[in-house]
């Protein structure tokens, strides 16, 4: 059985970490790029977003026996092709989620431009996943 409250308390911190992240898009990217602590708050914020992502699928994956995935992108795969998630934001979700390797493993090739745009045009992806998160834990009680 899938445990809402540990899916709301994920949901949770990526609606704070967004909160965090939207207090970003005042700074112009050279303000970003010249301030090392907010460009590793909003680096950390993307992160821990993408991770608790990951962990609600993982969480729901397994609670409903649905495989077992062998990398962070069969989570978003699996969910898609279970219903969980729309085939409409797959790619998106699977971008995210490679994202989060690049910025655990990669994190020197991170520029700041990237995590300016993604601030400015990709934090609504984080709001699909939870309102379809949301809608199945509805529908599937």
């Amino acid at each position: 059985m899938i445990d809402k409250e540990k899916v709301k308390v994920k949901i949770g911190i990526i609606q704070e970490n967004l909160e965090e992240l939207e207090k970003f898009q005042s700074l112009k990217l050279e303000e970003l790029s010249n301030s090392k602590r907010d460009l590793a708050a909003a680096k950390y914020f993307l992160r821990t977003s993408i991770e608790a992502m990951i962990d609600i699928g993982s969480h729901i994956i397994a609670k409903k026996f649905l495989g077992i995935p062998n990398t962070n992108v069969e989570v978003v795969l699996k969910l898609v092709e279970k219903g969980v998630l729309s085939k409409e934001n797959a790619a998106a979700y699977a971008k995210m989620v490679k994202y989060r390797n690049r910025l655990t493993h990669f994190y020197f090739e991170v520029s700041s431009q990237e995590i300016f745009d993604i601030i400015h045009n990709k934090l609504s992806d984080f709001e699909k996943y939870i309102a379809e998160i949301l809608k199945y834990l509805k529908e599937n009680p």
